[in-house]
């Protein structure tokens, strides 16, 4: 038998078998390398989806709520506070928004609380990080009378969109045919007793990929213009 067919009777040399371990390893380690991209790939675009998808939640959220508002006549006539109302300022930290609406839910049939309630949206930072902002909601049990800021004493807030960097809301105007970026019912030289016939709803959001803001941005109207008169 000659040295070759002896050298190949016996099998793979060290040498070989380790090139062919480095070849193996090489070829692992590629397969691995795009198995794990296309893994982190699937998580960022699903949390980018989550994120989209709680953002327009939101929108159509407030938009949904912002089109039940209404106003009433029905106060006593010495009262001198506003139990509906709808008050949209605009302030160093943005807008925010402030309405009277049916929209309470009770819970329990003995609560003392009523279906009428007063809705406030506003952006304010997180307790425990201020480089952080987020879009907060409060509702009261039932109609106070207090003024927007005063409302924290009867509900506390709680938070309807995280890391929101802006929000603006305008109004339109339908008598003078412009937008406003402040409506208040509560201010004798406002627009105490109507609404506004539409209402703009622009969130910015910061995009987690290119740090860029983005505008998330809708529009709902409001259908109860007159006030109402329950005793009629």
């Amino acid at each position: 038998m000659s040295r070759a067919a002896l050298a190949r009777a016996r099998g793979m040399t060290l040498i070989e078998v380790m090139v062919a371990m480095a070849i193996i390893t090489m070829m692992m380690v590629s397969v691995w390398s795009s198995f794990s991209a296309t893994i982190r790939a699937m998580d960022a675009t699903e949390t980018i989806q989550d994120r989209h998808a709680n953002i327009r939640n939101t929108v159509d959220r407030m938009a949904a709520e912002i089109s039940g508002a209404y106003l009433s006549f029905n106060r006593p006539r010495a009262e001198t506070r506003h139990f509906t109302l709808f008050e949209g300022r605009t302030n160093a930290d943005g807008s925010n928004l402030s309405f009277s609406s049916f929209s309470h839910l009770r819970i329990r049939r003995d609560s003392n609380e009523s279906d009428q309630t007063v809705i406030q949206y506003f952006l304010a930072d997180d307790p425990e990080d201020s480089s952080r902002s987020h879009l907060y909601r409060r509702e009261t049990k039932r109609l106070t009378g207090d003024l927007p800021e005063d409302l924290r004493r009867y509900a506390p807030a709680y938070v309807l969109c995280e890391d929101v960097e802006s929000l603006e809301l305008r109004y339109w105007d339908d008598q003078n045919q412009e937008w406003l970026d402040e409506w208040r019912t509560t201010a004798n030289d406002a627009q105490p007793d109507r609404l506004p016939q539409r209402v703009e709803i622009k969130l910015g959001i910061e995009d987690p990929i290119t740090n860029e803001v983005r505008y998330f941005v809708t529009q709902t109207t409001l259908p109860m213009q007159e006030k109402i008169d329950l005793e009629k």
